[in-house]
């Protein structure tokens, strides 16, 4: 069998950013153990662990034009030097200090990594729209993967070598990852386009033009399930009287239906346009989270958290793929990077909200809100189907 250019791009892109991925996974599990094995309070674990969300939050627009600047290729591979360096510092200086300089860095690192390998993907030359979504799917198939494979090594490696063997294999991995960028044919964008006089930001256009804000506020309503959805499930199994090993499998359960999605998006995305696989997956989502308060025991619990899985795995790659084709030309970065950074801001946010209502009413109000919430994305989705028709050109 011969693979296509694009399937020898995505293959080689999918294999480096597993290799990166270890900085998320890993980096994470090692940064909040520190604190808490060296004296550090659960809220400092929790600020180590959440630091990888900091930056994003506040830089993925200026990612965005960054990408658009010097091209996807160049930021991909500055990024995992980026991760490199910071997972040295704490592998050759294990301390606090070190330990939440290198949450920051990696956590900027790796953002900035992904966001240009999604713009990478976005950009490469397809038959057609299904294909782009089917190739970002496989993309986040592969951090999938990674993110149970990452945890895993680090962990093993810190219980057998310490916290300095662990960064410091890290950042081998990483650099590995950095190696392999240059010996395998990792996808691309030419020389940049010059940005012309005049142009408009991004915010602007975005908050300008309500067809492509729906885009964005489902972007968010993604960030804000998927939060809601990690959060809450171990809440709700600790009111049920979940062990901590059925709660584990309730959100393998989830992983697994993510996967499983992403692998056949190839399939479904030659048969349903974006709008209606976002319509469809914002559909499973509210009825997933609308059953869970309502479920008897941990095997519907689990079920319902692989139909949630299926919902997830299926709309990020559809909103990229809309985001992408709703920018003007050269930039795609930046369009990205305000979708990654208003979804960073969820990230910081709504879990604070979940908590806060869960502490005055229990789990599942949390869950009967979330589930509205996707119902009306499900609706927005079909209204922006309906939209896109009625705007395609006519057939000749």
């Amino acid at each position: 069998m011969t693979l296509s250019r694009n399937q020898i791009q995505i293959l080689s892109l999918i294999s480096v950013s597993m290799l990166a991925h270890i900085t998320l996974g890993g980096g994470r599990v090692a940064a909040s153990l520190y604190m808490l094995q060296n004296g550090g309070s659960e809220a400092l674990a929790g600020i180590a662990y959440s630091g990888y969300c900091l930056l994003p939050a506040i830089l993925s627009l200026l990612m965005g034009r960054w990408v658009d600047r010097v091209g996807t290729r160049q930021v991909m591979r500055a990024s995992l030097m980026i991760m490199v360096v910071g997972l040295v510092v704490p592998a050759l200086w294990p301390s606090m200090a070190t330990i939440l300089f290198s949450s920051a860095v990696c956590g900027f690192g790796f953002a900035s990594y992904m966001l240009a390998a999604n713009v990478a993907v976005s950009m490469m030359p397809v038959a057609h729209d299904g294909e782009r979504v089917g190739m970002l799917g496989w993309l986040a198939m592969g951090n999938s993967v990674a993110a149970v494979g990452g945890p895993a090594i680090t962990g093993l490696t810190i219980d057998h070598g310490g916290f300095a063997s662990a960064y410091g294999l890290m950042a081998l991995i990483v650099s590995g990852g950095l190696v392999a960028s240059y010996l395998v044919d990792v996808p691309g964008a030419g020389a940049p386009r010059a940005r012309q006089k005049g142009e408009g930001s991004v915010v602007k256009l975005v908050f300008g033009n309500p067809r492509i804000l729906r885009i964005y506020l489902l972007a968010m309503c993604t960030s804000m399930l998927y939060d809601g959805f990690s959060f809450m499930t171990p809440v709700l199994g600790h009111e049920r009287g979940f062990s901590a090993t059925t709660i584990g499998m309730i959100m393998s359960a989830f992983a697994v239906g993510t996967f499983a999605v992403r692998a056949v998006l190839p399939w479904l995305s030659r048969r349903l346009p974006e709008w209606r696989m976002l319509t469809l997956a914002f559909g499973f989502a509210a009825t997933a989270f609308l059953l869970l308060p309502l479920a008897a025991d941990s095997l519907m619990h689990a079920a319902l958290g692989f139909v949630f899985g299926l919902s997830a795995g299926a709309s990020q790659p559809n909103i990229f793929s809309l985001i992408y084709r709703a920018m003007p030309e050269g930039k795609a970065g930046e369009g990205a990077g305000l979708r990654s950074m208003m979804g960073n801001a969820v990230g910081l946010t709504a879990p604070s909200l979940y908590g806060a209502v869960s502490a005055l009413s229990g789990a599942a109000p949390v869950f009967i809100g979330i589930g509205c919430i996707a119902a009306l994305a499900s609706w927005q989705s079909d209204r922006g189907l309906r939209a896109a028709r009625a705007t395609a050109p006519a057939a000749p």
